[in-house]
Order: C-alpha cells, then sequence, then structure tokens
C-alpha cells in the first residue's frame, strides 16, 4: 500500500484545516474592489446551530404574532395554513452563514460568531449571493423547486 506523504504540518494539519475538509472556493467580490474571499460548506456544527437559531427566530416570531410558540404540525406535502405562518428576519440566519463559512485569502474567518447583528444590519445582496455560494456548497440548491434552508429549518 502506498503511503501519502503529508505536507509541511502533517497529518495533523490537514486533519485541522478550516478549508481542506471541507468544498470551499475562492469567489471575486467586485463590489468590494475585486477582493477575493473564500466561501466554504456549512459544517455539521454549523448546520446544527442554524436549524437551532432558525427554531429560536420561528418561536420568538409566533409569539410576537400571537400564536403558540411552538410549529404547528403538518403533514409531509402539505403546506402550513396562512393564519400559521409568521415572518421571519431570515438576514439575521444569512449572516450567521456568512460569519461561519466566509474566509479571507489567508484562510482565516473574516467573522466571529459575536458578529452575527452587525453582518445582519449591514446585510445586502452582496451578502445575500455569497450565503447562496454557501448553501450551494453544503448541498442545498436555492431555486424554485428547493424549499428556502428558513422554511426547512421549521418555520412550520
Amino acid at each position: 500500500m502506498a503511503r501519502v506523504k503529508a505536507a509541511d504540518g502533517g497529518i495533523r494539519a490537514f486533519a485541522l484545516d478550516p478549508l481542506r475538509n471541507f468544498k470551499h472556493e475562492t469567489v471575486a467580490v467586485a463590489e468590494w474592489g475585486g477582493a477575493l474571499v473564500i466561501v466554504r460548506a456549512l459544517s455539521a456544527g454549523d448546520w446544527v446551530e442554524y436549524r437551532r437559531r432558525a427554531a429560536e427566530l420561528v418561536s420568538a416570531a409566533r409569539v410576537e404574532a400571537g400564536l403558540s410558540a411552538h410549529a404547528v404540525e403538518v403533514a409531509e406535502g402539505e403546506e402550513v395554513p396562512p393564519e400559521h405562518q409568521v415572518e421571519v428576519n431570515a438576514n439575521l440566519l444569512y449572516a450567521f452563514v456568512l460569519v461561519r463559512t466566509l474566509f479571507d485569502e489567508n484562510q482565516q474567518r473574516v467573522f466571529c460568531d459575536e458578529d452575527v447583528d452587525e453582518v445582519a444590519e449591514a446585510f445586502s445582496p452582496v451578502h445575500d449571493r455569497l450565503s447562496a455560494r454557501v448553501f450551494e456548497l453544503s448541498g442545498v440548491g436555492l431555486d424554485e423547486d428547493t424549499p428556502d434552508p428558513v422554511d426547512a429549518a421549521g418555520n412550520a
């Protein structure tokens, strides 16, 4: 059996690399002076936190709308009745996605988790485009045939 030669950091460096073990790509952002950024697919931990935050936002929106904080049970393939649907600020969730998955040219995270509110406040079509790419890399297509990740997270 052939042995794979490890680079300078060895197998440990490979195993701990924040990008090597995930789908990722370098993107030029024209609106940011042509800056090159790296977007990475969500990790399992990112998905767990995303779903927790989504459920929390939906629950708070339901309480604010005078509904039960718990999601309405519907059969698979059925839609939630309009009177049980609530509006959620998806920018908070998509900002979280960017905070966890946006890296600079040196492969360092651009933001820390505490930056989510600030990123959500500045959210723009550029941020939206980058977060959409993260979802695509994560295996979630954002087209008309695929449910929005916010809805999939529990807005039912």
